[in-house]
């Protein structure tokens, strides 16, 4: 059970452990039996339920639920956050849009179950090369994103590099082959939108994929 999820569970126990006294000794003066305990396991139940409820809403309003990466939703809330993270440390943010190379034929030849498959492969491979405050994101489709807080001028080029030499190490089958096809944009706090700093990458993807 998540952070607040263990929070909404306390706050019920003791909602139910102040109106027990109240009950049971101020007001009726009667000594405790079965059935208080078994209230209170009752209510101890409820309290449990209410929490993992609380955590799996939260779960499934943040993160995509086939890789596991943040949805869209997510990262352009915290695209603010992290880009004035970026400037308190005098850095810039940095967007790479991801594209899979090849992704259609992967599921035109292999099946749609196998290009969920990959998809899962390719953001654990995204978590692997990516630092740990990073924002991953699956923006749709084929597409992610990640949000690199603090980049310097080769963040894009050396994280391709890595990006591409991970692809290369999966097993699709001899035919098929992936690969990815990636724009990147920086920005500092007055600099550009989220919205505009999506459409610089697009282009330089769109770019990056014309040219292969």
């Amino acid at each position: 059970m998540g952070y607040k999820g263990r929070l909404i569970s306390v706050g019920i126990v003791s909602l139910f452990n102040i109106l027990r006294y109240l009950y049971y000794h101020h007001y009726l003066g009667l000594r405790f039996e079965a059935s208080f305990f078994i209230l209170t396991a009752i209510f101890l139940s409820v309290a449990w339920w209410a929490g993992k409820q609380y955590d799996r809403a939260k779960y499934f309003s943040e993160k995509d639920p086939l890789t596991n990466t943040y949805n869209r939703r997510t990262v352009e809330q915290s695209f603010h956050k992290l880009i004035h993270k970026s400037n308190k440390h005098g850095k810039k943010l940095g967007l790479l849009l991801i594209d899979l190379d090849n992704f259609k034929e992967v599921n035109d030849s292999l099946g749609h179950q196998k290009g969920d498959e990959l998809l899962t492969q390719v953001a654990f491979i995204l978590k692997k090369i990516s630092k740990k405050d990073d924002y991953i994101a699956r923006w749709g489709g084929d597409e992610f994103i990640v949000l690199v807080p603090k980049v310097n001028e080769n963040f894009a080029t050396d994280y391709s590099m890595l990006l591409q030499e991970e692809l290369t190490k999966l097993d699709l089958c001899q035919e098929l082959t992936i690969g990815a096809s990636i724009g990147a944009a920086t920005c500092t706090v007055s600099s550009m939108s989220f919205e505009q700093m999506i459409q610089e990458a697009d282009r330089a993807m769109y770019q990056m994929k014309v040219q292969k």
